[in-house]
Order: C-alpha cells, then sequence, then structure tokens
C-alpha cells in the first residue's frame, strides 16, 4: 500500500503544480499535468492487482523463517486458513515445523501435499520428497535446507 500513497502524492503534487503553472500561463502546464495523470494510473494498477492477504503472510513468514521460525509458523497457518487450495504453504510450513523440531508435523503436511502434487512445479515437488525423506530419518537439519 505504500507505493499506492507514494503514487497517488506525485499525481497530486504534478496536478497541483501544473495547475499553477498554467494559471500563470507558462506552456510546460500541460505535460506536467500529463505526468500527474500518468502517476495516478500506476496508482489504480497497482491498487487492484491481485495480491492476497495469504501471500502477503508467506512473504513475511519466509523472512522470518531462518531466526523466528515460531512467527513464520504463525503466518503460514493464517495463510492456510485463508487459502487452503495454496499448496504450496504447506512445503513451507514443513519447513518451519522441521526447525521447531515438530518432525511430525513436518512430515504430516509434506505428505499432504505429495498426495496432490498435480499442477505442481516439479522442482517443488521433488524439494518435498526430499524433505520428507530427511524428516522422517530423524532430521539432520543444515543450515542451507531452511
Amino acid at each position: 500500500m505504500r507505493y499506492y500513497a507514494l503514487l497517488a502524492s506525485v499525481f497530486a503534487f504534478l496536478v497541483a503544480l501544473g495547475v499553477l503553472l498554467g494559471a500563470e500561463g507558462i506552456p510546460l502546464a500541460y505535460p506536467i499535468i500529463g505526468l500527474g495523470l500518468v502517476a495516478a494510473g500506476g496508482a489504480a494498477v497497482y491498487a487492484v492487482l491481485p495480491v492476497s492477504t495469504a501471500s502477503r503472510y508467506q512473504q513475511r513468514a519466509l523472512a522470518h523463517l531462518r531466526r523466528h521460525p515460531e512467527l513464520a509458523l504463525q503466518d503460514l497457518t493464517r495463510a492456510l486458513e485463508l487459502d487452503a487450495d495454496n499448496r504450496s504453504l504447506l512445503v513451507d510450513r514443513a519447513r518451519a515445523y522441521r526447525l521447531l523440531g515438530r518432525h511430525h508435523d513436518a512430515a504430516a503436511d509434506l505428505q499432504a501435499y505429495l498426495r496432490h502434487t498435480r499442477g505442481e512445479p516439479p522442482d517443488r515437488v521433488q524439494q518435498a520428497r526430499t524433505l520428507l525423506e530427511r524428516v522422517e530419518a530423524g532430521g539432520g537439519l543444515r543450515l542451507w535446507e531452511v
């Protein structure tokens, strides 16, 4: 939303400047007003982009995953409540469970993900299979696997 606010303020500034210059008879007024309208169009496009709340929770969770896996787990659980059809959330939540040492919960999420993999990216499916093998083998967590 901060980009929308920025674009809206640029629009307001440019239109106000254009009106002031137009009132003084300066010929640059119309291009400045045009730039303001372009900024307004950008703000409108950004405002209607389909960014779901669940994906915002997922992005925040991935940012917290290494240092604060408990916060990541909360965000991923909330994202799954909002968007139960987003199966990649299960893999991310399994990673958080694994970091917390909750291997049984991690395995349950990975198994749920792997039951329905049609349409999922092949590399994501392979990542889930590899992670499930490691979780079922008892962990062996390496930092670069997070």
